[in-house]
C-alpha cells in the first residue's frame, strides 16, 4: 500500500469515528434495555413547603430560588410553578412556599381525588360562580418515566456545591411528586466539603406534550 493510500485510509477511519461520536452525543439517553413507554397522566396541583439548611454551601436568595425551580421543572413540574420565599437573607435561606403542577398517572384513584372537593371548596365555588370539574373533565395527556442523573444532566449542570440542596429536595419534595429514586450515593459533608457531583439517579414522570 502506498503512503498516499495509507493517509487516505487513516483519514476515512478518523472521520467515521468523529461522525459516530457526534451522532451518539445527539441521541437522548434512555435506561439500558428500555424503550419509551407512554402512560396516560393528569396534572396534580399541590402546595408544599421547603426549607433549605446549607452548611457547606450558602446560596443567595435569588440563586436558591432559581436552582430549586430548575431542578423541579427538570423532574416534571410545569413552568407555571410559583415559589415564594419568606425570611430569606444572605445568612439565612428562610422557607419556600411552593405551588406546582406535576404529572401523576391517570389511575381511577388519582382522578377521583382530583374531582373530589371538601365543603369549603364547594362553598367558594358557589360564591365565585365557578364550575368544579368532574372526573370526566380532568385533562389527560401522554407522559413517560424519564431517567435523570443529577451528576450527568447537561441542562442542570449540578456541581459538588449542590449536594446538600439535592439531598434536602430528595427528602422533602421528591416524595410528593411522581419520582422514584433508582440510585442514591449522595455523600454530602459539611466538614470535609463535597467532592464530585451529586450521585443521584431518579425516574420522574414527565409530560411528552402539553396543549
Amino acid at each position: 500500500m502506498s503512503i498516499l493510500s495509507r493517509v487516505l485510509c487513516v483519514t476515512a477511519v478518523s472521520l467515521s469515528v468523529t461522525l459516530s461520536s457526534s451522532a451518539a452525543a445527539r441521541t437522548p439517553e434512555l435506561p439500558p434495555g428500555s424503550a419509551l413507554q407512554i402512560v396516560e397522566a393528569v396534572w396534580k396541583v399541590q402546595s408544599l413547603t421547603f426549607a433549605y439548611r446549607g452548611y457547606a454551601t450558602v446560596y443567595s436568595c435569588d440563586a436558591l430560588l432559581d436552582r430549586v425551580r430548575e431542578i423541579l421543572q427538570s423532574l416534571g413540574a410545569r413552568d407555571t410553578m410559583s415559589i415564594r420565599s419568606s425570611g430569606c437573607s444572605e445568612m439565612t435561606p428562610g422557607r419556600m412556599d411552593i405551588t406546582l403542577e406535576s404529572p401523576v398517572e391517570a389511575t381511577a384513584e388519582n382522578i377521583r381525588a382530583l374531582a373530589t372537593y371538601d365543603a369549603r371548596r364547594e362553598l367558594v365555588a358557589r360564591v365565585r360562580n365557578e364550575q368544579l370539574i368532574s372526573a370526566e373533565d380532568v385533562q389527560r395527556f401522554p407522559a413517560t418515566w424519564k431517567t435523570i442523573s443529577m451528576s450527568r444532566d447537561r441542562q442542570l449542570k449540578l456541581g459538588p456545591s449542590d449536594c446538600e440542596l439535592v439531598d434536602q429536595l430528595r427528602r422533602q419534595v421528591f416524595p410528593r411528586m411522581s419520582i422514584r429514586v433508582d440510585y442514591d450515593r449522595l455523600r454530602c459533608s459539611a466538614v470535609f466539603g463535597n467532592i464530585g457531583q451529586p450521585q443521584l439517579r431518579v425516574a420522574a414522570l414527565v409530560a411528552l406534550t402539553e396543549e
